[in-house]
Order: structure tokens, then sequence, then C-alpha cells
């Protein structure tokens, strides 16, 4: 009789075979085990995400998002002993933000990222940090005035956004014919509008209401026709870091029940530029937290 020695490198191979996915669930250490290795925590931020993530030259990123994380960073910091924990930042795009994270080139995700069910099968959020909506910005000379209206209309839309294969989804089911201009941001789908490129831009309502805020000329545009989705945003982490998922909720937690959530929010989005209240629907997820994708 023949004996087949099997060693534990030949085992393995043979898992990856037949098992890729926990394979790949295993590429990575845990976070805080890395961090305790010695390993900078790595944060994802997006460069022009205003104002949850954004960066202006060699100036460090900063917003909303980030000082939630920078939080969560600090809890981090306690929960191992390690007050001098580097951080290192690393910029994402709204199209490679998942598979960076996957790919372990960052450990959490810090910027304007919807929690659908498609990304929540592949990733971890933290409990929901804001509530938006997906609306349509157009020039006020411009004919769209609603979803209809988009019939056989230039339509900027960023790669990778939530609302795109929604908004995919509608433009077959009613037989609009857009023409999609695909932008890798919201500056670069601003700029499309400004310019003419396109004669829509639809994304997030606090991104419309930044834009406006910060304009020279606000008159010109006009947020129209119904929202169409509303959308649940949180900061992203790899599913197998539940550690670290639990002390980022149990600081968002603590944020809010000190106020310290509250100033926070006002810091970007009550400026004297911008007045974009807290909604109904985030003030009740203060009070019972939870991450529940939305469609």
């Amino acid at each position: 009789m023949e004996f087949i020695m099997i060693t534990k490198t030949t085992l393995a191979t043979l898992l990856c075979t037949l098992l890729p996915l926990s394979c790949h669930a295993q590429a990575h250490d845990d976070t805080l085990q890395k961090i305790k290795a010695g390993t900078p925590i790595k944060v994802g931020y997006r460069a022009a995400s205003v104002p949850f993530s954004m960066r202006e030259g060699s100036a460090p990123p900063t917003g909303y998002t980030l000082d939630l994380c920078a939080r969560i960073i600090d809890s981090v910091r306690k929960e191992l002993a390690m007050p001098d924990l580097a951080v290192a930042y690393v910029e994402v795009k709204s199209s490679d933000r998942i598979q960076k994270l996957t790919d372990g080139e960052i450990d959490i995700e810090c910027g304007s990222t919807t929690n659908t069910r498609e990304r929540a099968a592949q990733v971890t959020f933290s409990n929901t940090i804001f509530v938006t909506s997906s609306r349509i910005l157009a020039r006020v000379d411009s004919p769209v005035r609603d979803i209809a209206t988009l019939k056989g209309q230039r339509v900027a839309i960023a790669q990778g956004a939530s609302v795109a294969p929604l908004l995919s989804g509608i433009d077959r089911e009613r037989a609009l014919g857009i023409q999609y201009v695909r932008v890798k941001d919201f500056k670069e789908g601003f700029d499309a509008l400004e310019s003419g490129r396109a004669a829509a831009f639809v994304s997030d309502d606090i991104q419309f209401a930044e834009f406006l805020a910060r304009s020279s000329h606000p008159q010109d545009y006009a947020v129209v026709g119904e929202a169409l989705s509303v959308d649940p945003l949180g900061i992203m982490m790899r599913k197998q870091d539940v550690r670290l998922h639990a002390i980022a909720n149990r600081t968002l937690a603590s944020l809010a029940a000190s106020g310290e959530f509250d100033k926070v929010y006002a810091r970007w989005f009550l400026s004297s530029k911008m007045k974009f209240p807290m909604g109904d629907a985030m003030k009740k997820l203060l009070k019972a937290p939870n991450n529940t994708p939305n469609y």
C-alpha cells in the first residue's frame, strides 16, 4: 500500500483551491494584531468628498467622517495601550475603495460610502453616521426638472456611486436613453455640469448643498425632482475585523451619549455658509443605532 505524505503547506494549498473565499478572508491578519506588531493603521480617505473627506495640496486630509474616525483611532490607542499609534493616510476613489480595503491597502475607510446590501456582503459597516438622499442637480436654464425629463439627456454620475445601478435600472425600465458622463468624483461631476458637458448631475443631496454653499452663483442651479433613494452612510472595515468594528460602534455610541457627535456634526454641516440640519432619521439612529443597509 502506498502512503501519501500531506504537509501543512500542501493541505493549505488544497483548501485554498477548494475554498478560495475562506483563503481570501485569512489573507490579512486582524488589524489590531498587525497594529500590536508595529504596523500603522491605514486610513482610506476621499480627496474631494466634501465635507466628509477631503484634502487640499499637502495639508492632512480632513472632514466629518475623518473626525469620527480620529475618535475611533483614539479608542484603539487606549484599547491597545499604544498612545503613539501611527496613522497612514491612503487616498481612495469611489471605484476602488472596497478593493483596497479587502486587499489590505487600507484598514478603515473614512469617506462617504453608502451602506448597501451588495457592499455589506463584502465588507462590514459601522453603525450609520449620516443619512442622505440621491437627487438630481440641474442648471435652472435646463429642461431637466425630474427623472422623466432626463430622457435623452447627458447625465453626470460618479464611478462606483451607489445610485448608479439604481439610475441605470430606472433608465432601462422607462426607456429614457440617458447619455452617461462618467466622472471620477463629485468635483468632476460639478465641473461637467458647470461646463455644459452634462445637463444634470445625480448624486447626494448633501454634496449639492456643499457645492451651492461654495458656488459664486448658486442661483444658476436647482435640486429638482423627488429623491431617487434614501441612503445610510457608514465607515467601512473588513469583515474579519470584529474587534475593530466593536470599538468603532462603542466609540460612536459614546460620542452620541456625550453630545460630542452633535458637535462634530455642527462643525461640518452647520457652518456660516451652509445650513444642513440633522434630519429626523439620523436623530433616531443616534438613539437606536444600527448598520442596516438600504437596498
